[in-house]
């Protein structure tokens, strides 16, 4: 009897465990929806994690004396937060602005972005010492990874900057990249 009770138990905090995880990284994708303005997927993500939610915190509730249910709920949110943000980065939805300040070499790494097929915008300023030129491209965040390694590799003293582009209209895209 004491064995099929630790079952049991053991079941009930692993079922909570497993939809807490399931949930955290569903709002976790909800939450990266809403701030790209894909509504309907906001909006489907955000459902499922209520629904998820609501039952999870249900059986924790109903036996608030099972403290295996209360640290399966606990680590079920860490755990599903650490899924949600790995998924949410291989993943890579929407796109990312990429500006590399050079030196000496700003019209070199222009060149080479564009000989890869990105668009590429070029303008000219003063730093502390020096001018510079400085280069960005608006790119889906999949090829961030790939303009910051031609980057290093034409001006590895380049400074780079990288910030999530929130809504992109018009422009020019490598012709085998999805937009």
């Amino acid at each position: 009897m004491l064995e099929e009770e630790l079952v049991s138990i053991f079941l009930e905090a692993l079922l909570i465990f497993g939809l807490r995880v399931l949930g955290i990284t569903v709002s976790t994708l909800a939450t990266l929806m809403t701030v790209q303005g894909r509504r309907l997927y906001a909006m489907v993500a955000g459902f499922i994690s209520a629904l998820v939610y609501v039952i999870a915190i249900g059986k924790v509730v109903a036996n608030l004396g099972n403290i295996w249910n209360v640290l399966a709920y606990c680590g079920g949110f860490a755990v599903g937060t650490l899924i949600g943000m790995t998924l949410e980065r291989r993943l890579a939805l929407g796109f990312a602005e990429v500006r590399v300040i050079s030196i000496q070499k700003s019209d070199t790494l222009a060149e080479a972005l564009r000989q890869e097929g990105f668009g590429v915008t070029e303008y000219y300023g003063y730093g502390r010492k020096n001018a510079v030129g400085i280069v960005e491209a608006i790119v889906p965040r999949k090829s961030v990874d790939v303009v910051l390694g031609i980057a290093r590799a034409v001006d590895e003293n380049a400074i780079t900057t990288v910030k999530e582009a929130r809504a992109v209209q018009h422009g020019y895209w490598k012709s085998n990249v999805r937009r």
